[in-house]
């Protein structure tokens, strides 16, 4: 009796629930395409709307719940508690030390990125073409050019922050020990 109800519905809320936190539980990514598993052929033609964005809808939240399990987010600690452990400490350390070596890689790639768009402007004007062609480009570098420039400042910033941050989880680690 139930079936015929959620066909007449078309509500899968629960199945994409538990479907997102399995999912998330087993680590696995998200994959909505599980709706076809779930929904009885029959809402295929009647009520589809309803069905898919009921599943679709609920998975997320079931994916998002699953996490936090997973992740620990709804244990009942008092705050502040887990951050008194020095492997707390070292992980909060390791993702800033990841951090900043990614801005590191990132900053000669678009450097690199730069110097590309230049040379083919350069290369274009020697081979002959047209500056009816080449200036509309060139204005077009300018604004990419200071769009660059902001975003390597915007990275030396993130740079900044993080030194500042590893300093203070250091500092917070070391009262730890005391």
């Amino acid at each position: 009796m139930a079936d015929i109800f959620k066909i007449y519905t078309g509500d899968y809320s629960k199945e994409g629930y538990d479907g997102g936190i399995d999912d998330a539980k087993k680590a696995k990514p998200k994959n909505k395409l599980k709706f076809f598993k779930a929904v009885n052929p029959i809402n295929c033609v009647w009520n589809f709307n309803n069905a898919y964005d009921s599943f679709v809808q609920n998975y997320d939240k079931g994916y998002l719940d699953g996490q936090r399990v997973v992740n620990e987010v709804y244990t009942n600690s008092t705050k502040g508690e887990k951050m008194s452990s020095s492997q707390n400490y070292e992980y909060h350390l390791q993702l800033l030390d990841e951090l900043q070596r990614n801005l590191n890689n990132l900053k000669p790639k678009i450097d690199e990125l730069r110097n590309k768009y230049n040379n083919q402007l350069n290369a274009m004007h020697s081979a002959g073409f047209f500056d009816d062609y080449i200036d509309p480009l060139k204005e077009r570098y300018m604004v990419f050019k200071s769009k660059i420039e902001e975003l390597q400042n915007l990275i030396d910033e993130h740079k900044r922050k993080i030194s500042i941050l590893e300093e203070a989880t250091r500092d917070s680690q070391a009262r730890a020990r005391r």
